[in-house]
């Protein structure tokens, strides 16, 4: 297929021709679309291409004087093609990145919200350690952060079982109300 322009054809456009510009459509669907494809633009998006430069087109054409010592009009045309292809990626891209950015987003979220619980844990644990004696937030920690067997705990501090349990509960309870109380 021969892509060389009819002077006519842009004469006819240039006089707003309904047929001049149903030639130029014929004329250059194929090119664009083949242009637009090599620019990387999906074969869902060519005819949308298309629309586009032929809209740029009737914008630009009442002006356009063509002057083959300036160069082609298919060198033109290509600027055209190149100017929306361009456009449109780009729009494409800023889609992309508005979902990556909402996608980023949501993981920033979740970071904050992990962020947000060990706040939340290490005051609690400060304030419980004002808030209780010395002795049973070791025991606490011991069982708690250490994961040291009761059984163990008992033997170290010469304490039954039962009161370690107790210990431990008690502070488990004023743990999760400084936590309540801080999570506002």
């Amino acid at each position: 297929m021969s892509f060389t322009t009819r002077m006519s054809v842009l004469e006819g456009m240039k006089e707003n021709s309904e047929r001049a510009w149903e030639r130029f459509f014929t004329l250059y669907t194929p090119l664009i679309r083949l242009h637009g494809k090599d620019c990387g633009l999906k074969s869902e998006l060519l005819d949308d291409l298309v629309q586009n430069v032929m809209l740029s087109m009737t914008t630009r054409i009442p002006d356009f004087e063509y002057a083959p010592e300036r160069g082609r009009f298919r060198d033109y045309l290509r600027k055209i093609i190149r100017a929306r292809v361009a456009d449109m990626l780009r729009d494409i891209y800023k889609q992309d990145k508005v979902r990556f950015i909402e996608e980023d987003e949501a993981h920033l979220d979740d970071l904050f919200q992990l962020e947000w619980e060990e706040h939340i844990q290490r005051n609690s644990l400060e304030q419980l350690k004002e808030e209780i004696s010395p002795k049973h937030f070791q025991i606490f920690q011991l069982l708690d952060i250490q994961h040291k067997k009761v059984k163990d705990v008992a033997k170290l501090f010469k304490l039954p079982e039962q009161t370690i349990y107790s210990i431990r509960n008690r502070t488990e309870e004023k743990l999760k109300e400084i936590a309540r109380n801080l999570d506002i």
